[in-house]
């Protein structure tokens, strides 16, 4: 695999991991939902039409239309239920759940794009999914007060299922446009979801953010949503759509750990046991093909 393709998911993964981090925190100083969700999409969409600006990028109707289908599914619907399942489950739980974004990914890109997919890959994604369900059958939220992890993860598994499915759009339509003629349709497409939603229901109060986290905020849109999306927009044009999914195998851990760390979530017996099949499966996936004889396995 590229070095480069390399840098971009670990960057991806990182930004990822750390977001629903970063969202708990401002949960928990009072900061609405919908708040946390437009602000944040806003600051990466401004930063990235800057770029494109910068570039003087020319995006013709095709890729307009291509990116806008990406965007209000990448950009729109799957923040919306990833952020609001925060509301009722920990990062690290959150974290986790989103281990299922390999195996959704990986099925839709073998029935929509005919990607190969290998034995061992499967096994691993399928211990991620076995990882995961251990958390969500036994009720653990991952809060000390509060929580439920039914809604929680109902809505989680709702992103899990848009992302994967704008994971294969991109795939397939990655490679007939540079960065930036896809991704500003995507953030503005996103935004304006978004936007209507939170307008229309009353949830956007920004009055509702402390000063002091302001700036929380905008890394969140810059490191957590706009790096992220931007890097495993450029993986795709260099790997498979099952390989770039592997961001949500990796994202999960540094959530899990951050949630710890930061915040003083909870790491109960089940959480500790979905969390360690999910290790062992990033582990089975990332095992290279070895060469027997003239054979590969």
């Amino acid at each position: 695999m590229h070095s480069r393709s390399v840098a971009a998911l670990g960057a991806a993964s990182l930004g990822w991991g750390l977001a629903g981090v970063g969202v708990r925190a401002l949960f928990i100083a009072g900061t609405s939902t919908f708040t946390v969700v437009v602000f944040r999409i806003l600051f990466a969409t401004m930063a990235v039409v800057v770029y494109g600006f910068a570039l003087r990028t020319n995006i013709d109707g095709e890729a307009w239309r291509r990116g806008s289908v990406i965007g209000l599914l990448r950009i729109g619907i799957a923040p919306m239920l990833f952020i609001g399942s925060l509301n009722y489950i920990s990062a690290g739980f959150e974290s986790l759940v989103i281990t299922l974004i390999p195996v959704v990914t990986a099925v839709l890109a073998r029935v929509f794009l005919s990607e190969m997919v290998r034995r061992s890959q499967v096994v691993g994604l399928m211990l991620g999914v076995a990882g995961t369900l251990v958390i969500v059958a036994s009720g653990d939220s991952g809060l000390a007060e509060g929580g439920n992890a039914l809604a929680g993860a109902g809505l989680a598994f709702g992103g899990v299922l848009a992302g994967s499915l704008s994971g294969v759009i991109s795939r397939r339509f990655a490679p007939l446009h540079t960065t930036a003629e896809l991704a500003i349709p995507m953030f503005v497409s996103g935004l304006v979801l978004v936007s209507f939603v939170g307008l229309g229901i009353g949830g956007v109060r920004p009055a509702t953010v402390p000063m002091n986290y302001w700036p929380l905020l905008v890394a969140l849109g810059l490191g957590s949503t706009l790096l992220p999306f931007v890097a495993t927009l450029y993986a795709t044009k260099h790997v498979s759509a099952t390989v770039v999914a592997l961001t949500g195998y990796l994202a999960p851990l540094v959530g899990l750990v951050g949630g710890v760390v930061l915040l003083g979530e909870l790491i109960t017996p089940s959480i500790a046991v979905g969390g360690l099949l999910t290790l062992t499966g990033v582990l089975v996936v990332g095992t290279p093909r070895r060469k027997l004889g003239t054979g590969v396995t």
